[in-house]
């Protein structure tokens, strides 16, 4: 991509909408907030990287709150609305800023966010045997603590627990999967861990650009 400022902000805009694939399907429709989440939470490491990639001024920020806002516009137009959207928009927007900080650190945005894209599916799949193989449940009766921390590694659980949405028992499937009934497990404080991610994000990336900076 060309390096002018109109291509970036081009490239900024199409990340940007990127978002609103999320509201393509879901159980509820084509305006599920639960669908758009998992989407955001899937999506956001890997654009942020590739968002990194395009530029290295705040402007990348366009990205996250105008996902913050669809997600906000979502919950509240639908019947399923979420009940702390608020908190699972400051994850989402951690992961983003993760990703944006990987990116400034490397030489090749693609590359990395690709990396970030195979480690998100893992950290979300593992948990649950990327659906083949029911690792959960397989750990949970013997080792109930390694399969409930396997199972917080997971970005969507982080964020749908942000949201205030219990989603992992909402979801039979994932509930055998996982084997939650036995696992000594606290959901997330959405108050707590969604501006933690944040935050955590925004240190990462403003680390990045100064030590880019430096150079």
């Amino acid at each position: 991509m060309s390096d002018s400022p109109s291509s970036r902000r081009a490239g900024l805009a199409l990340a940007a909408a990127a978002g609103a694939l999320g509201l393509l399907s879901g159980a509820r429709g084509s305006l599920d907030p639960s669908a758009l989440l998992a989407w955001l939470v899937l999506a956001a490491p890997a654009v942020g990287a590739l968002c990194g990639g395009i530029t290295r001024t705040a402007s990348v920020l366009v990205v996250p709150l105008s996902w913050s806002a669809l997600l906000l516009w979502a919950s509240a137009r639908s019947s399923g609305r979420l009940a702390t959207p608020g908190w699972a928009a400051c994850a989402v927007g951690g992961l983003f800023l993760a990703g944006v900080a990987v990116a400034w650190r490397t030489r090749w945005a693609p590359s990395a966010a690709a990396g970030l894209a195979v480690l998100t599916l893992a950290l979300c799949g593992a948990a649950l045997g990327f659906g083949f193989v029911p690792v959960g449940a397989e750990l949970a009766p013997s080792h109930p603590a390694f399969a409930a921390r396997l199972l917080d590694l997971s970005p969507l659980v982080l964020a749908f627990d942000c949201a205030g949405q219990d989603w992992v028992h909402a979801q039979p499937d994932l509930y055998v999967q996982a084997g939650i009934e036995w696992l000594p497990r606290h959901p997330y404080r959405g108050s707590l861990a969604g501006p933690l991610v944040l935050v955590v994000g925004c240190a990462l990336s403003g680390l990045a650009r100064s030590v880019k900076s430096a150079r």
